[in-house]
C-alpha cells in the first residue's frame, strides 16, 4: 500500500490494509456516513470525504495532516497481520478483516462517545451523538463539530435526558465536568494500567468502556475490550470464563498487538453471525 498526500487530497494506492467500510463499521467510531462511493467521516471539528474508485482510495480533507494521523498510515498493518498468525481463528479473522485500521481519535470525544455506547446499539449511539453535536457543537455549515468539553460540562443530566441519552445522561454530565480538570494527553503518557485506573474513576466508565477509550482515544494497543462478540469467540476457543479472566488471558497471549486482534475477531465474529 502506498499513501500520497497533496493539495488536500490523500491518495491510497493498492489499499490492501485499508478498507473504508471495515474501518468505520468495526465499532470503534460513530460519526460517519457511508455513501455509494465510500464515506464521509467527522472527527472533532474536521471532516473528510473518502471514495473508492479504480482500485484507489481518495480522501478529500482540508486538514490532510490530521487525517493522515487519524487513519494511522504510519503503522504497517501488513506486519501486524503477519505477527498474529495462528493458523486458526485469528488468522481467518485477520484475513477477513485485513482492511481495518485503528483510528487515532480525540480522547475527549472518544470518552463521551463510549459512555453513550454502553448497552446500546450503533444506530441509536450515532443518533444520540448527532443530537449532542447539533445542540452544543459549532455549526460548520451543513454539519456540527463535536462539542468542546467545556460546552458538554455546562449542561446537566436533564439536558442529556432530553437528547435521549437515557440512564447515561448523568454519566455524560458528570464525566464532562470531571474531564475539564483532567489532561488526557498526560493520561496518554501513563502506563496502560495507570491510565485505566484514571478512566475507571469517571462515571459510566467500567472496564470495557475504559479499554475502548484506551485503544481508540489514547493509542494503547495492549488492551482487549471484552464485549458480547469477544465473549462468544473466547468461549468457542477456550471455554467459559469471566470477562476479567478473558481480558487477562487474551492480553497475555497477544501483548501489544491485543487491540488489533480484538478488532479483527470482533468484526469477523459479528459479520459471520449477522
Amino acid at each position: 500500500m502506498e499513501v500520497k498526500s497533496e493539495n488536500g487530497v490523500i491518495t491510497v494506492e493498492s489499499p490492501d490494509t485499508f478498507d473504508i467500510k471495515q474501518t468505520l463499521e468495526c465499532g470503534q467510531v460513530f460519526r460517519y456516513r457511508l455513501t455509494e462511493r465510500g464515506a464521509v467521516v467527522f472527527s472533532g471539528d474536521k471532516r473528510a470525504e473518502m471514495t473508492f474508485e479504480g482500485g484507489k482510495i481518495k480522501i478529500f480533507a482540508k486538514d490532510e495532516k490530521y487525517f493522515l494521523k487519524y487513519l494511522d498510515f504510519a503503522t504497517n498493518y501488513a506486519t501486524i497481520i503477519e505477527k498474529v498468525q495462528d493458523k486458526g481463528l485469528v488468522s481467518a479473522a485477520a484475513a477477513y478483516a485485513s482492511g481495518i485500521r485503528i483510528l487515532k481519535q480525540d480522547p475527549y470525544e472518544t470518552a463521551i462517545s463510549f459512555i453513550i455506547s454502553a448497552n446500546n446499539h450503533i444506530p441509536r449511539i450515532k443518533s444520540i451523538i448527532e443530537r449532542v453535536c447539533a445542540a452544543l457543537g459549532e455549526d460548520m455549515g451543513g454539519w456540527h463539530a463535536f462539542p468542546e468539553i467545556g460546552a458538554l460540562a455546562s449542561k446537566d443530566a436533564d439536558f442529556y435526558f432530553g437528547l435521549g441519552a437515557g440512564y447515561r445522561a448523568p454519566y455524560i454530565a458528570e464525566t464532562a465536568r470531571l474531564l475539564t480538570k483532567i489532561d488526557l494527553e498526560k493520561v496518554r503518557k501513563l502506563t496502560t494500567d495507570e491510565a485505566s485506573e484514571v478512566l475507571k474513576k469517571l462515571p459510566g466508565v467500567g472496564p470495557k468502556v475504559a479499554d475502548c477509550i484506551l485503544l481508540f482515544g489514547l493509542g494503547k494497543t495492549d488492551v482487549f475490550p471484552v464485549d458480547t462478540w469477544i465473549k462468544k469467540v473466547y468461549r468457542d476457543m477456550y471455554g467459559e470464563a469471566t470477562s476479567a479472566v478473558m481480558r487477562r488471558e487474551l492480553i497475555s497471549r497477544y501483548g501489544e498487538l491485543s487491540g488489533y486482534v480484538q478488532q479483527y475477531l470482533f468484526y469477523y465474529k459479528r459479520e459471520q453471525n449477522s
